[in-house]
């Protein structure tokens, strides 16, 4: 446990904003946090992240921004900050704004410049804003966050294990979601009888997804990904993860993908997706898994 008086080693002499924070906004908090930790800086290290994040971009994580600037500290790809993709994952994005924190301020500071600067100077020295006092404005939210976040953190995942045992055709070109139709853990009730989810949000998970095909030229491209959707049925989507390619070996062909550090936002649902890339072939799956770890936010 750790309280809002504790995060705040100085009279705070900035006005201050007042912040209601969404399920989203919460699960962003929580990974910054969980960078923070990583990165050996404490919860006070995860106050000055989260009012970094206020100030550049309210603690969404969102696409676009000033010239190329993306995510939620609008880090650019063109200043050497990551490639888009990169600075869009919410872990990279907060494990590189601590580490060139870390990089750069003890030597500017001194060893406790967490706690003997104040916040805005150290937010400063990483983020080189035009406004760099205004970072100051979000520290008492930050540290209220930091410390409701800290005392609510159950690092116990749920868990979901699925499988397919029904064949299921997947044409070439046609992208679509693996349904699964056996349920043998899922307490949480992410998944739903006979469906393709896995996990609803706001969450953070891990997963695993594999499957058998047949029917396919040896070399044939696979291609697989974890997609976000809304909506019923199958989903509008709302957000693709990385692609991952398999070749087609012959007689049955096995893959298998897994995504770690992710995120899916409230109201979205989780699903895996196969696109018989190229060919003429269509291919018969006749088993698939899915195993998932996942922590609602």
């Amino acid at each position: 446990m750790v309280t809002v008086d504790e995060l705040l080693p100085y009279t705070l002499t900035y006005a201050q904003q007042d912040w209601t924070f969404t399920s989203e906004q919460k699960g962003f908090g929580k990974v910054i946090i969980e960078e923070a930790l990583k990165a050996g800086l404490g919860y006070r290290g995860a106050v000055v992240g989260i009012a970094t994040a206020l100030q550049e971009s309210g603690l969404r994580n969102i696409n676009g921004g000033d010239r190329d600037s993306l995510g939620l500290f609008q880090q650019r790809p063109s200043m050497g900050w990551g490639t888009p993709a990169q600075i869009m994952d919410p872990h990279y994005s907060s494990a590189k704004f601590f580490s060139t924190m870390k990089e750069m301020c003890p030597g500017k500071y001194g060893p406790n410049y967490l706690t003997e600067r104040q916040l805005w100077e150290v937010a400063q020295t990483v983020q080189r804003s035009g406004f760099p006092t205004y970072y100051a404005k979000h520290e008492r939210a930050s540290a209220e966050l930091v410390a409701e976040l800290a005392g609510d953190a159950d690092d116990t995942p749920k868990r979901v294990s699925l499988g397919r045992n029904a064949e299921a055709v997947f044409k070439p070109n046609e992208r679509k979601e693996l349904v699964f139709d056996v349920e043998y853990d899922d307490a949480g009730n992410q998944h739903g009888a006979g469906g393709s989810a896995f996990v609803y949000g706001p969450a953070h998970y891990i997963a695993t997804a594999s499957a058998t095909l047949t029917g396919l030229k040896p070399g044939t491209t696979i291609q697989t990904r974890f997609v976000e959707v809304k909506g019923p049925g199958s989903g509008e989507p709302q957000k693709l993860l990385p692609v991952q390619e398999h070749l087609a070996t012959t007689g049955s062909t096995f893959i298998s993908q897994t995504t770690t550090g992710a995120y899916v936002a409230d109201g979205n649902r989780v699903q895996w997706h196969i696109d018989i890339a190229d060919g003429t072939d269509s291919a018969t799956v006749t088993s698939g898994t899915l195993q998932a770890n996942y922590w609602k936010s």
